[in-house]
């Protein structure tokens, strides 16, 4: 596989894994936001007037493992921009990248 084939594969799973963040995020977003609309605080925290501090703590339990996988998603779509970052250094340390292109231009003609 070439320079550019490996930085399009690298590319594509970027795409793919913002999107999938971006889903997460939101399915996070909207849990929390239906907690807080839905939830009787008095009953559930068994106080008679909850603060808000209680019912930020509340909601925080009940997504922890939603949390932890918008946390996953982040930390993937990091690990590949830090990848994609790494393999266009690598081509341009070892003359790979430009010797890609000029293999690209001389097949063109």
């Amino acid at each position: 596989m070439t320079v550019i084939e490996d930085l399009y594969k690298i590319n594509q799973e970027i795409v793919t894994t913002s999107l999938e963040y971006s889903v997460r995020k939101m399915e996070l977003k909207k849990k929390e936001a239906e907690l807080l609309l839905n939830t009787n605080f008095e009953e559930v925290l068994g106080k008679s007037r909850p603060t808000v501090g209680d019912k930020e703590a509340y909601i925080t339990l009940q997504t922890e493992e939603l949390k932890h996988k918008v946390d996953e998603a982040e930390m993937n779509l990091d690990g590949l921009k830090r990848l994609f970052i790494i393999k266009k250094l690598e081509a341009k340390v070892t003359g790979n990248f430009l010797n890609t292109l000029a293999g690209v231009v001389d097949n063109d003609e």
